[in-house]
């Protein structure tokens, strides 16, 4: 994912949490906040696996959000936590589960 994209500062990820909107898929949840331009932040926690793993799972899911992005709200920001369960999931996967959660949160645009 470009770095323009990406959520850096811990306030924003604290921000997005407290204020934010939340919805679950089978593998991710998302939180949604607006905002001026669209950055996304990406957490993978230690019960994801190893280093290896969650390196792996992070860049899966922030791969198929690049992908997404011309469809997304620019005027919002994400922060994409993984389950336990995202070790084992497929990229396929995760793009379902983007686009279900995105879905749901009303940020997609029309057409």
């Amino acid at each position: 994912m470009q770095k323009i994209y990406r959520l850096t500062q811990r306030g924003s990820f604290t921000y997005i949490y407290n204020h934010g909107v939340s919805r679950s898929a089978s593998h991710i949840v998302v939180y949604c906040v607006p905002a001026h331009n669209l950055k996304v932040g990406i957490v993978v926690g230690k019960k994801v696996g190893n280093s290896v793993v969650r390196s792996r799972v992070k860049r899966r899911i922030g791969e198929r959000f690049r992908l997404l992005i011309p469809q997304i709200n620019p005027s919002y920001n994400f922060v994409i936590v993984a389950k336990s369960v995202a070790a084992d999931a497929t990229s396929e996967a995760f793009r379902n589960d983007i686009l279900y959660a995105l879905q749901k949160l009303g940020v997609l645009l029309q057409g």
